[in-house]
């Protein structure tokens, strides 16, 4: 897990403006969560996560455990960030949803603690998206430019909700995929969700998690995606 990389993620989650208020909201998320894991659940986010990320959240310090209820959560992240309950639970499910996308094992143990509706649903659109949607932030892409664009895409499915893909390649060529992929995330600032892999196969999916829906910005990484395994499988 990459510093930057894992807040570009939580940006694109949340709708934030930049990387200071996305680490703002890790920060705050990530101390609330510490306070409430289990000790060895609270050693694994502490041991998955960026040094700095860790010691700027103080992850790193013992928590009083307990099992949170979701208005206690809300609460606390509201109370660290500054940010109105309404704004604060956006980044609950920003964080949780970044945390889980990139290490599932890692989301599975917040899950064990974290009520669901904090786990990847509650809010489909920041507060203030209505106001900011304009200034760049994702928006779910209507049902025929959806399919006008999975008609040029090579072998994906689905609908508004999400789309996948899934290719059969040989492992070290998906090893290739994924870090090439990796780099196209960073660049466009999205992320491919990794929904299987075996020896011979990759199957990924392409949404905004904080809105359960395709944007724009996930069929541009579809599309990228496709370049990557074309390149990849020809050599």
């Amino acid at each position: 897990m990459r510093h930057q990389e894992f807040l570009a993620g939580v940006a694109t989650r949340g709708g934030f403006a930049d990387n200071d208020d996305a680490r703002r909201a890790a920060d705050a998320v990530l101390a609330t969560l510490a306070e409430h894991l289990p000790g060895d659940d609270r050693d694994a986010l502490a041991k998955a996560l960026p040094n700095l990320l860790e010691q700027e959240a103080g992850v790193d310090r013992a928590g009083g455990g307990g099992t949170p209820t979701e208005a206690g959560l809300v609460d606390e992240v509201a109370r660290r960030s500054g940010w109105a309950p309404e704004r604060a639970r956006y980044a609950l499910t920003a964080v949780i949803g970044q945390l889980h996308a990139e290490d599932a094992d890692l989301g599975e143990r917040i899950g064990r603690v974290v009520p669901e509706d904090l786990r990847g649903s509650g809010p489909t659109l920041p507060p203030d998206a209505a106001s900011e949607g304009a200034q760049g932030r994702p928006q779910p892409v209507d049902a025929d430019e959806l399919q006008r664009v999975l008609n040029r895409l090579t072998d994906w499915s689905g609908d508004g909700s999400g789309i996948e893909r899934t290719v059969e390649l040989p492992s070290e060529h998906i090893d290739l995929v994924l870090e090439r992929l990796r780099a196209a995330e960073s660049e466009i600032g999205a992320r491919l969700r990794t929904v299987e892999r075996t020896e011979s196969s990759l199957t990924v999916r392409a949404r905004t998690e904080s809105m359960q829906a395709v944007a724009a910005i996930d069929l541009d990484l579809a599309e990228r995606f496709d370049d990557i395994v074309a390149t990849v499988g020809s050599a």
